[in-house]
């Protein structure tokens, strides 16, 4: 049995919270969380999920970790990453390969570039989880995607992989979810100086330029008054990288408190959901509910025009507020041109686009929305979603490009006066 301290930063300090307990039985790792009695004193204390409410007593997981705890691990890229330096140094210390946990994963995240407010340690240690080196600056980003690149394209662990492998990892990389390519990097040359950014790498089998595209979602979306992340395009070495300022980090930059909806919605990882789901959890720990609510449903006509279909519930979060939990801004908006995609989540039962349109028009004042609030919003999104031609052409997407995505974003012309 391993045991791991964990603490959450409030007010920029790492206040003690509770211990996780880590057991393998039969080969099934399982999981224990207890809170620190003296949390509970503690002005700022929260719950950490909805399945672990602050009172005393032991919340077993039979099957990996607290959700909550999912949050501050690495998704798919970053576990990737892990495993392969983890290999490698089993490797070169001589010690016997042996399953990786998720204790593994979640230790093995840098500690300063870790998503939300929650910190861990070994039981006994001073020093917080995978402290790593220091976040590499912007002039470090050709050597990044190089890197990232060597990996996308390896087909077979190579001493060229194992040095990306620990470039990316050095430069805090593994905290980061999603599959995508990314590495963490500090921007000093922007507003937001000295702030944590997320970079979001091409990938070598990309069909089209991705991170082009991502960034003419995100400008379609503030168009449409849609909350999204401080962002920008910049080029390097003929490659296209999507710069973006982290959401769970003020600007004096102490932590922030991060939820996704899969934890907010107690799902399983890759569990569907549905956005009337979100939208009753909303309804419980919102700090501004009206104004959450209306966001939520602004987003989800906007990622119907543009067929964001990979709307998993990971794509969605709350960021601790005060002594409540708002909306966080929208990320991982992706234009879909496959036409007949099915969107992941669910709206009202419905993903396919007409279904989900009729669905999302329907449910309007589950979300707050009188039919006349509705059709503002509705006019407004449309409004910026009609301009996504002339948008894409400013960031210079390919006359192919503009032809692969037109059946996608005008096919809503017919259904926005319904």
């Amino acid at each position: 049995m391993s045991t791991v301290e964990v603490h959450v930063e409030l007010a920029g300090k790492a206040v003690f919270t509770g211990v996780l307990f880590s057991h393998l039985r039969r080969g099934r790792e399982g999981t224990t969380f207890r809170y620190e009695p003296g949390y509970f004193n503690h002005a700022g204390a929260y719950a950490l999920e909805s399945a672990m409410p602050l009172v005393s007593g032991d919340f077993a997981f039979q099957q990996g970790l607290p959700r909550s705890f999912c949050d501050a691990s690495p998704d798919r890229w970053g576990r990737n990453l892990i495993e392969k330096g983890l290999r490698q140094q089993w490797a070169d210390t001589g010690q016997q390969p042996r399953t990786i946990t998720e204790m593994d994963y979640l230790l093995g995240v840098s500690d300063f570039s870790r998503q939300g407010a929650l910190r861990f340690r070994q039981s006994g240690s001073r020093q917080f989880a995978a402290l790593g080196e220091e976040v590499p600056k912007l002039i470090a980003l050709p050597k990044l995607l190089a890197a990232s690149n060597r990996l996308c394209s390896a087909k077979e662990q190579s001493e060229g992989t194992l040095e990306a492998v620990k470039t990316l990892l050095g430069a805090g990389t593994g905290s980061l979810g999603g599959a995508r390519p990314k590495a963490t990097v500090i921007d000093t040359e922007k507003a937001g100086q000295g702030m944590l950014h997320i970079a979001k790498f091409p990938h070598p089998n990309d069909k089209w330029d991705v991170m082009r595209w991502e960034k003419i979602a995100l400008d379609l979306a503030a168009d449409a008054g849609i909350t999204v992340p401080e962002n920008r395009l910049i080029t390097v070495e003929d490659a296209n990288i999507l710069l973006l300022k982290r959401f769970d980090r003020s600007d004096d930059g102490e932590r922030i408190g991060y939820m996704s909806a899969m934890t907010l919605l107690e799902s399983e990882e890759g569990e569907s959901g549905d956005y009337l789901d979100i939208a009753d959890s909303l309804t419980e720990i919102s700090g501004s509910t009206s104004e959450d609510l209306a966001e939520l449903w602004r987003r989800l006509i906007f990622s119907l025009l543009i067929n964001n279909t990979d709307d998993h519930l990971r794509n969605h979060a709350v960021l601790r507020s005060g002594a409540a939990w708002r909306l966080s801004p929208a990320f991982d908006l992706n234009p879909n041109p496959g036409i007949n995609d099915r969107r992941v989540t669910s709206i009202q039962g419905a993903t396919t686009f007409e279904a989900g349109w009729t669905a999302a028009n329907e449910a309007h004042e589950w979300f707050g929305l009188s039919e006349a609030a509705a059709r503002d919003v509705r006019g407004r999104v449309f409004d910026a979603v009609r301009g996504w031609e002339r948008r894409a052409i400013k960031h210079g997407a390919t006359k192919a490009e503009l032809e692969l995505f037109r059946p996608v974003l005008e096919r809503a012309y017919g259904y926005i006066a319904r």
